[in-house]
């Protein structure tokens, strides 16, 4: 699942050139303009909010694979016994108490997993073991059908929390360049990327700008 920012780096060049342009007039007398350039691929990859931001993708990431592994480990427990162990085990500090609950729901995991094993390898089989048999692959089956499922909507979860954070990158990106350009009297900012030769570099300024948020 993991995927990093600057999907929308064209987009976000192309914002920061039409803003200054536009709404920066009063800054610089238009026959004498001051040209800022920006590398936005250093900005997404050093600047310490963007890499905030990217962090807690990766630990939103990390915590659905997380759910979906304890999930595919333990396939013959019930869903409020699996949904249960995901909960203790995705805490942060488990007590004592969660600790020994996650050891029990682990064996009973365990139990019912050597018994469908038993019940498949045993050759004739009384009307209770079918009975049984049965009902534990039907369990087993469950788990692999909602397991795909929520597989499918923590795709959906994390592309919406990939979206987010992007937007609000972007948003905070050019809110510094804004003010970059306000302290330094720019009247256009453009992409480094697309600009051969001339224009100030504002890069580190605007990185700068671009501290981490508290959380």
């Amino acid at each position: 699942m993991v995927r990093r920012f600057g999907r929308a780096l064209f987009v976000l060049a192309s914002a920061i050139a039409i803003v200054w342009l536009v709404g920066s007039a009063s800054l610089a007398a238009p026959n004498d303009p001051k040209i800022g350039v920006i590398d936005l691929q250093k900005v997404y990859r050093d600047a310490p909010r963007v890499k905030q931001y990217q962090e807690q993708l990766d630990g939103f990431n990390r915590n659905l694979a997380s759910k979906l592994d304890i999930r595919s480990q333990n396939m013959m427990l019930n869903e409020e016994e699996i949904k249960e162990l995901i909960d203790l085990k995705t805490k942060e500090k488990p007590t004592d108490a969660e600790k020994a609950r996650i050891t029990q729901l682990s064996e009973i995991e365990r139990a019912k997993d050597e018994e469908l094993k038993k019940l498949q390898e045993t050759k004739e089989l009384n009307e209770q073991q079918q009975a049984r048999l049965k009902e534990l692959q039907g369990l087993q089956q469950k788990s692999k059908d909602v397991g795909a499922a929520l597989d499918k909507d923590y795709g959906a979860q994390y592309q919406a929390k990939m979206v987010e954070l992007q937007t609000k990158s972007d948003n905070d990106i050019l809110e510094a360049v804004k003010k970059m350009a306000e302290a330094k009297g720019i009247t256009l900012v453009l992409d480094k990327a697309g600009v051969l030769l001339g224009g100030t570099d504002v890069t580190d300024d605007v990185i700068s700008r671009l501290d981490r948020k508290v959380q």
